[in-house]
């Protein structure tokens, strides 16, 4: 009898350790972390006198944020996150194109399922919603500054994403995004030099990423419960 109480109890302690990251009435704190990258080269061939120009461009850009999220369920959290970014795209060496910089800050808020082998690895897929203020400036060589202009972005968005889940330890989870499909509907404002008038756009899009759009990774820790 007591050998048998003792594997009720051993059991339930597995159960519990095993299950402890993603049980109702658990709580997750984290930290956002993305990096982009990509470069690339142009050649222009002018046929009138065979010229050849060419343009490089490198574009780089990083966010960071932080995370939160509540367990309504075993394995469904609900949460909300905050990120900063900021990104510089340089044609080094043609006057005709701008050198852009910007930064933006964006608030979400979320709602994952998440499905486990072993309580270990596995994926988290749900829906979220979003909103990101950012502004940027397009610098032209002094030959063409005149079409420097500066921009401000308002962009409501919507969609799923699908991340990649894996915790090395009880309490420490790490996520990497692996697809995203996304709904923006953004508005925009456009100030030029010497302008008197600012330029007004709206605009709709949808994005699908699968593993290219950058590096994005969260790590988080779990508590409570």
């Amino acid at each position: 009898m007591n050998k048998f109480l003792i594997l009720i109890a051993v059991f339930l302690f597995t159960y519990q350790f095993v299950n402890a990251q993603t049980e109702k009435g658990n709580q997750t704190l984290g930290v956002n972390l993305g990096f982009q990258y990509s470069k690339a080269s142009d050649i222009a061939v002018n046929p009138g006198d065979n010229s050849v120009t060419t343009t490089k461009t490198n574009y780089n850009s990083f966010n960071i944020g932080p995370n939160y999220s509540y367990f309504i369920a075993d394995k469904l959290d609900l949460g909300t996150s905050l990120s900063y970014s900021k990104y510089l795209s340089d044609n080094s060496n043609n006057v005709s194109n701008p050198k852009t910089t910007g930064h933006s800050f964006q608030a979400m808020v979320f709602l994952r399922k998440y499905f486990l082998y072993d309580n270990k690895i596995g994926f988290r897929v749900g829906p979220y919603l979003a909103y990101m203020y950012g502004d940027s400036k397009n610098t032209y060589a002094p030959v063409n500054s005149i079409y420097s202009v500066e921009n401000k972005n308002y962009n409501y968005m919507g969609g799923f994403n699908l991340a990649l889940v894996y915790y090395p330890t009880k309490k420490l989870g790490v996520s990497a995004n692996i697809a995203n499909l996304e709904y923006d509907h953004a508005k925009n404002t456009a100030s030029y030099q010497n302008a008197v008038d600012n330029d007004h756009g709206k605009s709709n899009n949808v994005y699908f990423d699968f593993i290219n759009n950058g590096l994005s990774l969260s790590v988080f820790y779990t508590f409570g419960g």
